[in-house]
């Protein structure tokens, strides 16, 4: 089997699993709000008094006396079942909309306003009327008594139509009595059932939608030559899916005809799934911007940008995360200016708590702001050498020679002295030959011009700067200093040419027949041999200048792209070497 379909399969089956554990749990927890142990006495001589006989004579089955309160004559409601019906559907908006606390409806006849709503909300410690729910259900008085008025009554069948996409009251009742009963506290097993397929609903939509959103917008991506990586794409896609399966439960929650109180905690759920997935969309596409930029700064000559993606991909998801914790609880109706106020008074012992850290963040400031080196530079920062990986919010990774990685501190990178190999235009190269005593002035000369034709020869040596002299008289040996610069960009390619510039002298030595002196004092002792060979003939000054010339640019001898024995070996390369 496809082990994307197993994939698949298996984060199914983990949100099956959690949508029957919260099920479950809701349902044994559940606690109806407006239960009592009977029906209660009419009462409308206060606004609470009569919210409780409408609310819970309703619960308790007393129909007739949940209806006491309400304006019908004026609204135009005649017959005693249609009264009933509306007080039942009215209450199925009030349990969507939520609980209604009874603390907070004055209980006194005379209250100082003409309307007493159903919800409030605290402001700056007041109770205030809250206008987000319900604001069309109210209680006026009429005389003695408090009553829903007949424009209340009037807005039940707008409310409810608009709660309810097709009217499932027909459905209810072609429903098996068992399937009616009772199964978690109350609630029935048709509800049970209907909540699971309202669920799978909801994940079937979340696959869907992030189907498509994936493959729209890599296409779009595409067609503006900003292809990004289809996995990055693809996960920031699944929290839209998420947001879209949250709509869905919402749009079909008011069919379960669940109690004020599941109804509650399964709205705080999707308000949290709703809010966790719209702050997760924006953190995935910073990772979506961040893919983008990063492709495009690959194919730039500068390094700068390829540092400042990732730092500020990373500041953008620490900005994201810290609003999308507020955005969130603000969600979960907490006070965010208490939260924030909050935060000031422990702000002092955070910033000592933190203060390595600010440093760090400073530090990285600094290092973009000065440019001291940039990603793939090979530095030495205070002793610790190695090539530069990334370049963090708190720390600059190294990649050792030894292929460790060694982790700096920022703040103390701002303030090391740093040594950026990488720096280097041109590589100097500065090195002292040895040549015996025994060698005559010709050969010394020779060469000594045979290197400089060796350099003049190299295709990697700056030709406007290089020295070869016969220096000084060592202790043991005739010095010839060798100082040149080579125009590489890598240290693989100065050690590569510095070997072929190396072992094109000791050609020379050895056409010249220059002998390297040991850096020891020897004790020569010339002996006459009657078997001894005869030497071998002195070269002329013209088979000097001739071996010169054939080290020289074009010459017969030189080798200035190198010479070996075999193409080389060398590492990351597949360049044939001339043998």
């Amino acid at each position: 089997m496809n082990s994307e379909l197993l994939r698949k399969q298996s984060v199914f089956v983990w949100w099956l699993r959690w949508a029957l554990v919260f099920a479950i749990s809701v349902f044994s927890l559940h606690k109806p709000v407006y239960a009592q142990a009977g029906p209660i006495p009419p009462n409308c001589s206060t606004p609470r008094k009569a919210v409780r006989s409408f609310l819970d004579n309703l619960n308790a089955g007393a129909t007739v006396s949940a209806i006491r309160c309400f304006d019908w004559e004026d609204a135009g409601i005649q017959g005693t079942e249609a009264r009933i019906q509306h007080a039942e559907r009215l209450k199925r908006v009030l349990d969507n909309r939520g609980a209604v606390v009874y603390a907070q409806i004055p209980d006194t006849p005379e209250v100082p306003v003409e309307r007493v709503a159903l919800y409030y909300r605290i402001d700056t410690g007041e109770l205030i009327p809250d206008e987000s729910k319900a604001p069309e259900f109210f209680l006026t008085r009429r005389g003695t008594d408090w009553l829903f008025p007949s424009a209340s009554v009037l807005a039940i069948k707008k409310a409810y139509g608009d709660l309810y996409p097709f009217d499932i009251e027909p459905l209810l009742e072609a429903l098996p009595g068992w399937l009616t009963l009772p199964f978690l506290s109350g609630v029935a097993l048709w509800q049970l059932c209907a909540l699971l397929l309202v669920i799978g609903l909801g994940w079937l939509s979340r696959s869907a939608i992030a189907g498509v959103v994936a493959s729209q917008s890599q296409r779009f991506l595409t067609q503006r030559g900003d292809a990004a990586d289809r996995t990055v794409v693809a996960r920031a896609a699944n929290p839209i899916g998420s947001l879209a399966m949250a709509a869905v439960i919402w749009y079909l929650l008011p069919i379960l005809n669940f109690g004020v109180a599941i109804n509650d905690v399964i709205r705080i759920a999707l308000r949290t799934l709703a809010a966790a997935s719209a702050v997760l969309v924006a953190y995935r596409l910073v990772d979506v911007v961040s893919s983008i930029f990063q492709k495009r700064a690959a194919k730039t000559a500068t390094k700068l940008d390829d540092q400042l993606v990732p730092l500020l991909r990373k500041i953008a998801k620490a900005v994201v995360s810290t609003l999308g914790v507020l955005f969130v609880l603000q969600n979960l109706n907490v006070d965010i200016g208490s939260l924030l106020a909050g935060a000031t008074v422990g702000g002092l012992a955070f910033s000592f708590a933190a203060k390595d850290t600010v440093a760090n963040l400073f530090g990285s400031i600094a290092i973009f702001a000065d440019g001291p080196f940039q990603i793939g530079d090979w530095v030495i920062i205070d002793g610790t050498e190695g090539v530069v990986e990334e370049i963090g919010m708190r720390t600059t990774r190294l990649r050792t020679f030894y292929n460790s990685i060694v982790f700096v501190p920022n703040s103390k990178v701002a303030n090391a002295v740093i040594d950026n190999y990488s720096g280097r235009y041109k590589r100097r190269v500065s090195t002292t030959l040895g040549v015996e005593y025994g060698s005559s002035p010709e050969q010394v000369e020779a060469f000594t011009d045979g290197i400089r034709a060796i350099l003049r020869a190299s295709p990697a040596v700056q030709q406007d700067a290089f020295e070869v002299h016969f220096r000084n008289f060592g202790d043991s040996a005739l010095e010839v200093l060798v100082y040149f610069f080579l125009d590489v960009s890598t240290w693989s390619e100065e050690l590569r040419h510095r070997h072929t510039i190396f072992l094109e002298i000791m050609r020379l030595a050895s056409t010249l027949r220059v002998s390297f002196a040991f850096p020891t004092q020897t004790l020569h002792v010339e002996r006459m041999a009657a078997s001894a060979g005869k030497p071998d003939p002195e070269q002329t000054k013209e088979q000097l200048a001739a071996i010169v010339s054939d080290f020289g640019p074009g010459g017969s001898l030189g080798r200035p792209d190198g010479f070996a024995f075999t193409p080389g070996f060398f590492a990351g390369s597949e360049t044939k070497r001339r043998v």
